[in-house]
């Protein structure tokens, strides 16, 4: 697959999981392992998430448009991959203090992992990006 079809799925992913964590909090709740009934200022910080995942979404998505600088992708996708990488490490902090955690409470750290995954994946090698480190 070309790079440009790899961040077409990341920004797919993100905006899914963004609206989906502002419009269903519940929803993103239970699939994290969470048991209801969720307090207000637990709803308060799913919705922080999605609006983060929307606005990192739209923020890759406005990088692809043709008036863009090339290098623009590239600032884009090394601050996603910098999120994601903090997303993952909180969450091994997270789930070392219990004993036994379940697949449901991998399943934010897997989708962190995947989303550095697909920006590597998402990069190009261009000439602006090696021009400026020399």
């Amino acid at each position: 697959m070309q790079p440009k079809q790899f961040r077409k799925i990341l920004v797919s992913g993100r905006a899914a999981v963004g609206w989906l964590a502002i419009l269903m909090p519940k929803v993103v709740a239970r699939a994290w392992g969470v048991t209801p009934p969720l307090s207000r200022e637990f709803r308060y910080t799913i919705r922080l998430f999605g609006i983060r995942n929307a606005l990192m979404s739209y923020q890759l998505y406005q990088a692809e448009r043709l008036d863009a600088d090339p290098e623009e992708i590239e600032e884009v996708l090394r601050q996603g991959i910098v999120v994601d990488v903090f997303d993952v490490l909180f969450g091994f902090g997270a789930s070392g203090k219990k004993s036994g955690t379940s697949f449901k409470a991998a399943i934010p750290v897997i989708t962190s992992l995947i989303g550095v995954l697909l920006a590597f994946l998402g990069r190009e090698t261009t000439d602006v990006s090696e021009g400026q480190n020399e």
